[in-house]
């Protein structure tokens, strides 16, 4: 069946399911219950605004990008985790964060190689804009 039917961007940048996410390149998707006013707790009690949420309630899971996280940075959605692998990969570095909501992965543009890079067993905290933050029905498990 058909999941979502877009421009090319706007299915990148705001997914309707997990799985339109997942097929349009890397996407972090963390579990929390939207309470109707964009707030999103996620299920270790960090909250992230998502104003994509604004009209939901119940059980979602809010999607980040991994080039819309900083490794520290200024934005107001945050999470703290230890960098767990690291891979330079040319335009970029790919981190993977062990947060304690599941691991995210983020990538770095390698503007500056040397500026702010992490390395594994390294304590960060990552960020990105509300804004950045996209949501979609939990994922539920389909039988086959």
């Amino acid at each position: 069946h058909m999941e979502q039917l877009d421009a090319p961007d706007e299915l990148y940048e705001h997914p309707r399911t997990g799985f339109v996410a997942r097929f349009l390149g890397v996407s972090n998707l963390l579990e929390g219950t939207a309470d109707g006013d964009g707030s999103v707790p996620l299920d270790d009690g960090t909250v992230v605004r998502a104003p994509a949420a604004a009209a939901r309630r119940g059980r979602v899971s809010v999607g980040i990008r991994p080039e819309k996280i900083r490794l520290g940075g200024s934005d107001e959605n945050r999470l703290a985790g230890e960098v767990t692998e690291r891979a330079y990969i040319g335009v970029s570095t790919q981190y993977i964060v062990s947060t304690r909501v599941g691991a995210i992965t983020l990538y770095v543009q390698n503007s500056e190689p040397t500026v702010g890079a992490a390395h594994p067993g390294d304590q960060v905290t990552l960020s990105w804009s509300p804004e950045a933050t996209f949501v979609v029905d939990p994922e539920q498990e389909r039988e086959e």
